[in-house]
């Protein structure tokens, strides 16, 4: 990733994280956050986890082949009501888009949301890309 992309900038609105290992059943401990919070099959296919939960402003992570041929993580907005209820989730946006949507309101919840793909990418699980859209 070119060092020179950072939270909360323009720069990193487009920022993906690709996966590097497909999630299945069998590995998806590995993508825990904060050890214990495993993400969940929404389809089969794709995983949600949530990133970030507040009263009034939820983001999802969205592990999916959703990108060229890629695995990534996105971020999703979720409205959820009776504390556990998914009433909506919105389009998909870039990973930087999410983490930089984070930051405007928490930027501890932001960067501890950054730790945990920094602690997937120091695993081999995965790695942030600014270009990918380049080629698309």
């Amino acid at each position: 990733m070119n060092t020179e992309l950072k939270l909360g900038t323009r720069e990193f609105e487009n920022t993906l994280f690709i996966l590097d290992v497909v999630p299945t059943q069998e590995n998806i401990s590995e993508f825990a956050l904060q050890g214990n919070l495993n993400p969940e099959s929404i389809d089969g296919t794709a995983w949600a986890l949530p990133g970030y939960l507040s009263d009034d402003y939820n983001i999802f992570l969205v592990f999916a082949p959703n990108v060229l041929d890629y695995w990534t993580i996105t971020c999703a907005q979720v409205t959820i009501e009776n504390g556990n209820e998914i009433t909506s989730m919105s389009q998909v946006v870039p990973t930087g888009t999410g983490l930089n949507a984070i930051s405007q309101i928490s930027k501890s919840g932001a960067i501890e949301l950054l730790a945990y793909f920094k602690t997937l990418e120091a695993n081999k699980l995965g790695h942030f890309d600014d270009k990918i859209w380049q080629s698309a």
